[in-house]
């Protein structure tokens, strides 16, 4: 495989990473199909370049769209917790309001360049290594994999805390949950706005990483961030030691390989979406035979 393809998708695979671990937190930890992500990610975009270009540093920037993000979150968690809509309608409220929203931040264009704006990938440090494409890609990927390992750290620390376990409790059984203290709505709309938080600063790294900001960037990302979770989950379901986040990661990598090699083997861009979708069906098609399996022989062996 050329080296260009592995540094494309060394630096795609870890933006998309950072999606995962927001998915990870509505899917996995709370029971949530969220579809607010979509709108979410460009979100994210959207307020970082428009901050950037009146002259807010980058990483001011960041911090705002992961809040921005958050917020998306709490309108999603709100209307499903107060007014008792459903995960699904609540995400796609929030997603389908959001469209507008990201186009009027954006004032009306769908494609904004950063041009020679600072960014995280065109600083100081990334212009030590001049014209030279190759160590300009190792560079972005060493930023990208530190920013990634910093916040599996921080999302492992905080499932060790109070709050962490609890959010876990409302996820896996809100009723249990409740018998514990916790106030379930409470902890739904907080992982959602961590959720969402992450996904916005996905999208705001993942704009300064292309160099503009595209209004359709988070068509599709649910189902990258959705196979990224499945696929690191099903793999590592068995390994112990390897925590959710670790396999969430690694299932972005690989998802992302998988898409970037079936366009390199000639399929036209035009039906990357396509293949998006067919590879995820693909991939729920495995994990369903996959889990199944395990359920069958666990229940032969209650049997024996």
């Amino acid at each position: 495989m050329p080296l260009n393809i592995i540094f494309n998708i060394l630096q795609q695979g870890l933006c998309y990473a950072i999606v995962a671990l927001g998915v990870y937190i509505s899917y996995k930890i709370l029971n949530f199909p969220d579809l607010t992500v979509d709108s979410s990610f460009p979100l994210g975009a959207v307020v970082c370049i428009g901050l950037i270009q009146v002259g807010v540093p980058f990483i001011i920037a960041l911090i705002v769209a992961f809040i921005s993000g958050t917020l998306t979150g709490f309108i999603t968690g709100f209307l499903h917790v107060k007014f008792k809509i459903s995960p699904l309608l609540s995400g796609i409220i929030t997603m389908t309001a959001l469209l507008s929203i990201n186009l009027a931040v954006a004032q009306g264009r769908t494609l904004i360049p950063y041009g020679d704006k600072t960014t995280l990938f065109n600083n100081a440090f990334t212009k030590l290594f001049g014209d030279n494409l190759s160590l300009i890609a190792l560079a972005n990927i060493i930023i990208l994999l530190v920013i990634v390992i910093v916040i599996k750290v921080l999302m492992d620390l905080f499932f060790k805390t109070k709050r962490g376990y609890m959010l876990r409790a409302v996820g896996d059984n809100e009723q249990m949950g409740i018998s514990l203290g916790s106030n379930s709505g409470f902890y739904k709309i907080f992982g959602l706005c961590l959720a969402n938080g992450l996904v916005a600063l996905a999208g705001a790294i993942y704009s300064q990483y292309m160099n503009y900001f595209d209004n359709t960037s988070g068509t599709g990302m649910v189902v990258i961030a959705l196979a990224s979770v499945i696929i690191g989950t099903a793999i590592f379901k068995h390994v112990k030691f390897v925590k959710g986040t670790t396999a969430s990661i690694v299932g972005a990598l690989i998802y992302t390989a998988v898409l970037n090699v079936i366009i390199a083997l000639g399929v036209p861009t035009i039906y990357l979406k396509l293949v998006m979708a067919l590879s995820f069906l693909v991939i729920l098609i495995l994990n369903y035979y996959f889990f199944s399996r395990d359920k069958k022989i666990k229940k032969g062996e209650k049997h024996v």
